[in-house]
């Protein structure tokens, strides 16, 4: 990832929040094209293709129960195959940041839509999913009633604190605060701190060692055969986590052929994703 690009992300990042009440105007033809232009790209670690569109959800009868004032969505379909969740995590984390970076807001949704009216949209059959969608417009100015509940029972603006979140050398030994960090990986995980979750559950646990950070994924809902949300969040956290090494100029490469030796815990709720070493 470019430090140019990197630093959008990262901005991007400390003021993305989820909306759900838009405004109710139609999208602006500068935002269209934008949103046009980075769905056409689905660039992710594995290199698995995504394919995203960006659709008047009205025009196909498509909608969410909990979303207010746009019918504006990105949707995709990428094949069903291993890492497919993580790899469209990260892809389409990517276009709401650049979104948010406009003005634009964005929601995460998986359990709230019609989802066979956007899985038609997608292009799914039996060989490729639709794990989630985002809707995308300009914020009201006033939540809804609807979502300002949403937003308490979630506890939408708290973040799980750092020794829950990130480890040094091992999941044995927690990180309690970014003054135990060198700066620069400090910044890059508190970008991942900032990343969106299902139910904001924040799944994803980091293990730091000498150039390398190993992703661990802490499993809370129960395992889905096919589109896991969990493993979604998993990709937008390594979006995070790129984009945050990156904009302290160090440039991460993805692996993932497992841990450093002795990284690794015994809790069977907890897996291996992915590493990046930088």
């Amino acid at each position: 990832m470019e430090v140019t690009e990197a630093k959008v992300l990262v901005s991007a990042c400390e003021h993305r929040r989820t909306v759900r009440t838009f405004d109710g105007a139609p999208l602006a033809s500068d935002a269209r094209e934008l949103l046009e232009t980075l769905v056409s790209h689905g660039e992710n670690p594995y290199g698995i293709p995504v394919g995203l569109r960006l659709i008047d959800a009205e025009k196909y009868g498509a909608a969410s129960r909990v979303i207010r004032g746009t019918s504006w969505y990105v949707v995709g379909s990428l094949p069903q195959c291993a890492h497919a969740e993580e790899a469209f995590g990260y892809s389409v984390e990517r276009v709401a940041l650049h979104a948010t970076a406009h003005g634009l807001g964005t929601a995460w949704l998986a359990g709230t839509i019609d989802r066979p009216a956007f899985e038609r949209v997608a292009g799914v059959d039996e060989n490729r999913i639709m794990p989630a969608v985002i809707a995308v417009g300009t914020p009201a100015k006033r939540q809804s009633a609807l979502e300002r509940v949403m937003r308490s029972r979630l506890h939408a603006d708290e973040r799980a604190p750092w020794n829950t979140l990130f480890f040094r050398e091992d999941l044995a030994h927690p990180i309690t605060s970014p003054g135990e960090c060198d700066p620069a990986l400090a910044a890059a995980l508190a970008c991942v701190r900032q990343a969106p979750s299902a139910r904001n559950l924040q799944p994803w646990r980091l293990v730091c060692s000498d150039g390398r950070i190993d992703l661990f994924e802490r499993r809370t809902l129960p395992l889905r055969p096919i589109g896991d949300v969990q493993l979604v969040d998993m990709g937008i956290a390594m979006l995070h986590l790129e984009a945050g090494l990156a904009q302290q100029g160090k440039r991460g490469m993805w692996s993932f052929d497992g841990p450093a030796a002795g990284v690794g815990g015994s809790d069977a709720s907890t897996s291996y994703v992915a590493t990046i070493s930088y």
